[in-house]
């Protein structure tokens, strides 16, 4: 028997293929957290330079003699929200003659500041003063987790064909483990960064292994579903995190209880089976069979006894990623997917670590953020097989794009008392590329022939980390471009982006009820919309009644008047 066959004997999601998916999910869930936590543990509130001398000095004025204080050693703000400045004080000259202090109209850079505390509490930025001349160690912390990332998927996934799905997965547990709840007793930036890199290595093996061990195990009919189901699982980590930031105002406090959970899933060493196509095919039969009876006795089925005689396995024989460039339009399909998947993981990302940018509670707009990427992923399951991938996918990173490009107009013309439409549209716009990035998994997959699938989505997946990399520059933009324009300049970027992406993948053909291609000849048949047909218009005449004569004209591949086309 094939193994597919196998899986619909078996049932194609069983109750124990659903116990073990739901099981392999929930890791997603402190996936989710990790990255979304660092909006809030990073997160850069009010701030100014300390009044020089006054040690008991606080961002909130505490009175009038303090507020003569502040105007006198701090120079007011050149630009933004702000009153004072954020990273000078004046410089201060002793008078001789009566022996007071007084400040001079040059300034200098400050090396104290004072934070305001009603939004973060106390944090990693505020802990470390990481504002002013290191306002950037925001961003390069959270590039080294995409980095992490990206680094996981070229390291870690490879050796799981050799070593199996299981150990790779655990390994990844882990790590995610012992960089998780170090976070909370670093002590410096290089600790940080060492620990992000490795943070996001991890996401990467727990994420592909015990997904690929879960879909696995999965019948053909149902696989795509899998891929948008643990979408809901990330997403509710945003949820958590933001739940968690908003009655936990420490930062060490916030990560271990966050991070301290994951020591629960040192039992999935237990709890999950390795995968049985992968056993099958390092000829471990008896191991294979062990885990697929076992599942047939939660399923309440029976399995034939002779389940690997013959060719259990398809026996396609793969092609190195290279053969993609013996065909133009091959080539020129894997060129439009990779910037579609960069561009989406760079709105994605970026449109995420950016909720605390946009003004207003950032707690309110992680919220919104998670409920609107939940009804997105409610509108791929409704709509994928009604309106095809192509035409949604194309949809939603128009849209978009469109939404974010559109932050210009309340920014420029507001004043700020459109500040929330600002939000709004920022929010809808992620709800769209959060849509696009689900579906860009599944269409990319259809689009390209069996013998180089893995490969064209091993690349387009590196290229989606590289987006996730670029993501946080682009994101904390506002830090280096003052006032409202700041805030809307990551916002144009992934909109432009994101409208050019889905204009391109206008050019890909359609897979809906299409067969899975095969061959690279089979990929190079796929008509994309400026594609003619190969089908060609046939006149036939046949006689009818009182000599007249009928005449048909038929779409076809045939000429021949008996073909069952015709």
């Amino acid at each position: 028997m094939k193994y597919d066959d196998i899986l619909k004997d078996l049932g194609e999601f069983g109750t124990y293929q659903k116990r073990l998916y739901v099981l392999l999910c929930i890791p997603m869930v402190s996936l989710g957290i990790q990255i979304m936590v660092t909006v809030f543990t990073l997160g850069v509130p009010d701030h100014r330079c300390a009044v020089p001398g006054l040690d008991n000095d606080t961002y909130l004025i505490q009175g009038e003699q303090h507020a003569r204080a502040v105007n006198a050693a701090i120079p007011a703000a050149d630009e933004g929200t702000q009153l004072y400045s954020s990273c000078h004080v004046y410089d201060v000259t002793n008078k001789s003659r009566t022996g007071a202090l007084q400040s001079s109209n040059t300034t200098h850079s400050c090396n104290r500041w004072v934070y305001d505390e009603e939004t973060f509490g106390s944090n990693i930025v505020t802990t470390f003063d990481w504002v002013c001349d290191m306002k950037l160690y925001k961003s390069h912390i959270q590039m080294m987790f995409m980095l992490g990332s990206l680094v996981g998927s070229i390291v870690v996934i490879p050796p799981a064909d050799f070593i199996g799905r299981k150990k790779m997965f655990m390994l990844g547990v882990l790590f995610h483990i012992a960089a998780s709840i170090s976070m909370a007793f670093a002590t410096n930036f290089s600790v940080f960064t060492f620990l992000m890199f490795f943070n996001g290595m991890s996401s990467t093996a727990i994420w592909m292994n015990g997904f690929v061990v879960g879909v696995e195990l999965v019948g053909p009919s149902k696989r795509r579903w899998t891929g948008i189901i643990v979408e809901f699982f990330w997403s509710s980590g945003y949820f958590i995190a933001v739940g968690a930031a908003y009655f936990i105002r420490d930062w060490q406090h916030l990560q271990l209880v966050v991070a301290a959970p994951t020591v629960l899933f040192l039992a999935y060493y237990w709890f999950i089976p390795e995968s049985p196509r992968w056993l099958i095919t390092k000829r471990k039969y008896e191991m294979a069979e062990g885990i697929l009876q076992r599942a047939a006795k939660v399923n309440k089925v029976t399995l034939s006894s002779d389940l690997f005689s013959g060719n259990v396995l398809d026996s396609t024989k793969s092609e190195p990623i290279w053969k993609i460039f013996t065909s133009l339009t091959l080539v020129s399909r894997c060129v439009i997917v990779f910037i579609n998947w960069l561009v989406c993981s760079l709105g994605y990302y970026g449109l995420g670590l950016n909720v605390a940018s946009l003004g207003g509670s950032v707690y309110a707009n992680g919220l919104i953020a998670g409920t609107t990427e939940v009804v997105s992923y409610i509108a791929c399951i409704l709509l994928l097989d009604r309106t095809g991938r192509r035409s949604l996918h194309c949809v939603c990173m128009i849209l978009g794009g469109i939404c974010c490009t559109a932050t210009i107009f309340p920014v420029l013309y507001g004043a700020g008392a459109l500040n929330w439409l600002t939000i709004a549209l920022a929010l809808v716009g992620r709800a769209f590329v959060s849509a696009s990035f689900a579906i860009v998994w599944l269409y990319t997959s259809e689009l390209f022939p069996t013998v180089i699938r893995n490969s064209t989505m091993s690349v387009a997946n590196v290229c989606g980390r590289l987006g996730g990399v670029i993501s946080p520059y682009i994101a904390n933009l506002a830090l280096v471009i003052p006032g409202d324009f700041g805030r809307a300049v990551p916002l144009i970027i992934f909109g432009a982006s994101m409208v050019g992406a889905g204009l391109l993948a206008l050019l890909l053909p359609e897979t809906l009820n299409k067969e899975l291609p095969e061959s690279i000849e089979d990929a190079e048949k796929m008509k994309s919309p400026n594609q003619t047909s190969d089908a060609r218009f046939v006149d036939f005449v046949r006689p009818g009644k009182d000599d007249e004569t009928f005449h048909l004209r038929a779409v076809c591949d045939s000429e021949s008047e008996d073909d069952p086309a015709v």
